[in-house]
């Protein structure tokens, strides 16, 4: 009885067992939900409380969150943190999924902050406001809760917002917000505030304040509309060196009528500058719209240039003197305008930043410092750009993330370059960046060039010279290495190149031209040596391919070369008087040249061929070189075609002393 009792338990468990494991098999599994919190700027933010009103978690040092075992439904997510906005999402749990895109961008509190009524008068009154970052501003604003008049949007980004309310009704309360739209087409708003009107007037600000060149290189004259009241008594003129800084008196009395001359500034200095109209009761106005000025001159002093004050605009040379240096700040925004409005009137030459002293820039990949043209419809060769000029201590000065454009020469360096790093140069009419007699080793590499006369001129430079994996686009030359002591040309990616893709030839020991892709669409001459160059392992995807001069002697190996036939291509071609002797020129061995007849792989200046190279890859007619993106004549200007061999290609191996023949190594 007691073993049918056993039996008899050990089957009800097995039924309940099951009958649980029916109600599981029956009940959907559950979902989960991941994301990134960043803030406004796209940096990841720590300590966000992530919440789905069930579950909530925080997110990590990577902004990274995970909330697993959820419902599969439709739920609310909500991410907070103090001093940022709060956003929601509604997402859908999938059934054993976790969707993993649930992103949060949350705006600072204060990203839009220094909200200021002034001037306020019985008809007007003034605000002004700030952003962290540049957009476009207006005011929505009314004598009721419907805020049923707004000002113009802000024509063009700026981070200082200023607008005047006029039409006001006295004695009136008023409501009003703020409202910013910024390039990605973001947009915020600030809280709702108030101001009122008076019953009377103290008297207008002035108005039309514009600030002009002087006689003297460092002084500048302040002129606005002059005050044509019966209750006038004179001006008060204000400065800041910051424009939220505090404004100190300058000058006051009747004698002020419309003008001002301020011969304190310092070349380098962004001044603000206000001023208010005194009534003949001594009452002060409310002051005036600030007006900004950066005094150009030669810099005997430190300055520093920072994000906030930006945008820096820079109307005449600004030279930094042997004992001085600029500093500027990641985020700056410097625009130098066409011409130079502080040389005579009957020279109305560029404007250039002249460094004799120390230049830090120091921008990043997020927040870059800009160099640019203020003309409306900007033209290269607007500004001259940025020229180091006998300066005693290059290794003082730092150019790192830099974007630069529309000048003549980008950074033109007449004693040689300070460290170039992640630089964006384009639409520059002469050169991007330009040496001449360097007097220590100079060193361009990461930089990002655009649709310039020349990418890199670097010659006459009797030290070494290393370019190394830098980006050229659609230049007439790419990079001309010429005359130097020793130069080193290593990974850089030419696109688009007019003429030449690299020019080079050294006056000592032989240039090392190595893993180079010329490509996409380029024409003219992929390399072109003219003395000592080593010349290996590149990919030229030109007309020609390489141009032998008649006193070059190096040696040219490794190399791949895609001629397009259909233009009448050459491979490599030796251009001296007299046909190509190996024993005198350059040597020319284990290269590959494709898409050519064979007369036309090898051939002298009077298109007979070379005889005396050796090596040669030969290719199947149909199945090429073996890159991996296939027949680069089939669309030549795809920027994103692969030169890199595939596993079975021909180039393995190929070449001199077993190497792959061909630019393998530079990354895509």
């Amino acid at each position: 009885m007691k073993k049918i009792r056993h039996i008899a338990t050990l089957l009800l468990i097995i039924t309940v067992l099951a009958h649980v494991g029916c109600m599981n098999s029956s009940s959907p599994s559950r979902g989960g939900l991941s994301g990134l919190v960043t803030d406004s700027s796209g940096l990841p933010l720590s300590g966000v409380r992530v919440s789905t009103g069930t579950d909530a978690t925080f997110t990590d040092v990577y902004g990274r969150w995970l909330i697993e075992g959820l419902e599969p439904q439709l739920m609310q997510v909500t991410a907070a943190r103090e001093k940022f906005q709060t956003q929601s999402l509604t997402v859908e749990v999938v059934s054993g999924e976790t969707i993993d895109d649930i992103n949060f961008a949350l705006p600072a509190d204060s990203e839009i902050y220094d909200i200021q009524v002034t001037g306020i008068t019985s008809g007007m009154a003034r605000i002004t406001f700030y952003t962290k970052f540049q957009a476009k501003g207006s005011v929505h604003y009314g004598a009721d809760a419907l805020l049923d008049k707004n000002t113009p949007v802000d024509a063009e980004l700026g981070f200082l917002h200023q607008y005047e309310l006029t039409g006001l009704m006295p004695a009136t309360t008023y409501r009003f917000k703020c409202l910013v739209i910024d390039k990605a087409g973001r947009s915020l708003e600030s809280e709702i505030r108030t101001f009122n009107t008076p019953a009377t007037s103290r008297g207008l600000p002035p108005t039309g304040l514009s600030i002009t060149k002087s006689a003297s290189s460092n002084a500048v004259n302040l002129t606005w509309n002059a005050d044509t009241g019966a209750d006038f008594a004179g001006y008060r003129v204000y400065r800041s060196e910051a424009a939220q800084g505090i404004f100190s008196l300058l000058g006051s009395g009747q004698n002020l009528q419309n003008s001002y001359l301020d011969a304190s500034v310092k070349p380098g200095v962004k001044y603000y500058y206000r001023l208010t109209r005194i009534s003949g009761s001594g009452d002060e106005s409310a002051p005036s719209q600030v007006a900004a000025f950066l005094v150009p001159g030669v810099m005997t002093e430190n300055a520093v240039w920072t994000s906030q004050e930006s945008p820096y605009h820079l109307s005449g040379d600004l030279t930094v003197g042997p004992n001085a240096s600029l500093i500027i700040d990641k985020g700056v925004t410097v625009a130098v305008s066409r011409g130079d409005q502080w040389s005579d009137d009957l020279d109305d030459t560029t404007v250039e930043l002249v460094v004799q002293g120390t230049l830090m820039i120091q921008g990043s990949s997020i927040q870059p410092v800009t160099f640019t043209s203020a003309a409306a419809s900007p033209q290269p060769g607007d500004w001259n750009g940025i020229r180091f000029d006998t300066v005693s201590d290059l290794g003082a000065s730092l150019i790192k993330g830099l974007n630069l454009s529309f000048a003549e020469t980008g950074i033109d360096g007449l004693a040689g370059l300070p460290e170039v790093r992640d630089a964006k140069i384009s639409s520059c009419r002469v050169a991007a960046v330009k040496s001449r007699n360097a007097r220590r080793d100079l060193l361009v590499r990461g930089v990002t060039v655009e649709t310039c006369g020349s990418g890199l001129d670097l010659r006459d430079n009797p030290v070494k010279v290393q370019v190394l994996e830098n980006a050229i686009s659609r230049c007439i030359y790419g990079i001309i290495a010429r005359d130097n002591k020793l130069v080193e040309i290593e990974s850089n990616r030419i696109r688009f190149s007019g003429a030449v893709g690299i020019d080079a030839g050294n006056t000592e020991t032989a240039s090392k031209i190595r893993l180079n892709l010329v490509g996409h669409g380029s024409s003219g001459v992929g390399i072109i040596c003219r003395k000592f160059d080593e010349v290996r392992r590149n990919t030229l995807h030109a007309s020609i391919g390489i141009e032998i001069k008649e006193n070059a002697q190096g040696s040219i190996r490794s190399n791949l070369i895609l001629a397009d036939n259909s233009r009448n291509g050459v491979g490599i071609m030796y251009s001296g008087s007299s046909a190509y002797d190996p024993a005198t020129a350059s040597l020319v061995q284990y290269n590959g040249i494709w898409n050519v007849s064979a007369g036309r792989k090898y051939v002298n200046a009077d298109g007979s061929s070379m005889a005396g190279y050796s090596g040669d890859v030969n290719f199947s007619l149909l199945a090429g070189p073996g890159l991996q993106g296939g027949d680069p004549f089939e669309d030549p200007l795809d920027q994103n075609f692969s030169y890199v061999p595939s596993s079975g290609s021909p180039l393995k191996g190929a070449g001199y002393d077993y190497e792959t023949v061909g630019a393998e190594d530079v990354p895509e």
